[in-house]
């Protein structure tokens, strides 16, 4: 067993009529680094860092670590865990959380 550390990043959500948004921090993680799954009703973000020096130079100071994060976020029951999109661009990970479309704000025409 590996004795790993892991910290929570910063992490915000935000709710639309047809979604919620959960936007995560995670810089210096690339897409390889990244495993997102659900487990049950619970989304589960954990990355690995694999910083290395840019080729032919060497490291003169360490002012931050290149962290492992751990996340885990309660779905709501309305969340549709089967249309869940990810995108990992800069260091910001969003994560679109679509709503089931019975639980959706809707018009009614009245009669």
């Amino acid at each position: 067993m590996t004795n790993e550390n892991f910290c929570v990043p910063t992490a915000t959500i935000t709710e639309k009529p047809d979604a919620y948004e959960l936007r995560v921090m995670v810089p210096g993680v690339g897409k390889e680094d990244a495993d997102l799954h659900v487990e049950g009703r619970t989304l589960v973000l954990k990355t690995h860092a694999t910083y290395q020096n840019p080729a032919g130079f060497k490291e003169v100071t360490h002012e931050f670590d290149h962290d492992n994060y751990a996340l885990s976020v309660d779905l709501p029951e309305m969340a549709d865990t089967e249309s869940l999109k990810a995108k990992l661009e800069n260091g910001l990970l969003v994560v679109t959380i679509v709503k089931k479309a019975e639980s959706q704000a809707r018009k009614i025409a009245i009669a």
